[in-house]
């Protein structure tokens, strides 16, 4: 049964014909193939290679791991396959389909979690939103002079119509500039 390897941290002028070399010295090879990129045609630093028996796979894994070629030490291991199964199969399933792993706690963690906005209108209800007071509507202007989101903004529905009919009229009136540009 053929055995299939995974060889990473290859020299990038190495070639399919010495690979085939370096391979033939442990055992049978049936394939040699080495990824490269499409638009330079440059070697990408690792590569496939198919032995012939499982036996000859193994060697090759404990004789040519970490052994160094070209000034790299090149790692070969079993092909887990694009499933990510150890075993090189179809990931245990049996219908070939891919099935997605949870995520480990620590990937699954939200690592910049966004500071909820508060309503400024809702937490201090002394404030009002008047057309007048510009200083307050410049906050919810962009600097183009267009009128922030709620996402950005963080006004309540009710708020956010409210803001931008005081900004309309305010620009309106010539309080406020269309634009700052």
């Amino acid at each position: 049964m053929a055995k299939k390897l995974f060889v990473s941290n290859l020299d990038f002028e190495i070639t399919n014909d010495q690979l085939t070399q370096l391979f033939t010295e442990v055992g049978s090879v049936i394939s040699v193939v080495i990824a490269t990129d499409r638009e330079t045609k440059r070697s990408k630093g690792f590569a496939f290679v198919e032995m012939e028996k499982e036996e000859d796979g193994q060697k090759a894994i404990e004789g040519l791991n970490n052994k160094v070629i070209n000034g790299r030490p090149v790692k070969v291991c079993a092909d887990r396959g694009k499933t990510g199964a150890r075993d090189g199969g179809d990931g245990g399933y049996g219908d070939g389909q891919r099935r997605s792993e949870p995520l480990p706690s620590i990937q699954r963690m939200q690592i910049f979690r966004r500071k909820k906005k508060l309503d400024p209108f809702m937490q201090d209800p002394t404030k009002s939103i008047d057309y007048k007071d510009v200083a307050t509507l410049s906050r919810f202007l962009s600097e183009r002079g267009k009128i922030l989101s709620r996402r950005l903004t963080g006004l309540n529905a009710y708020n956010q119509r409210q803001v931008a009919k005081a900004i309309k009229r305010a620009q309106n009136m010539g309080l406020l500039p269309f634009t700052t540009i």
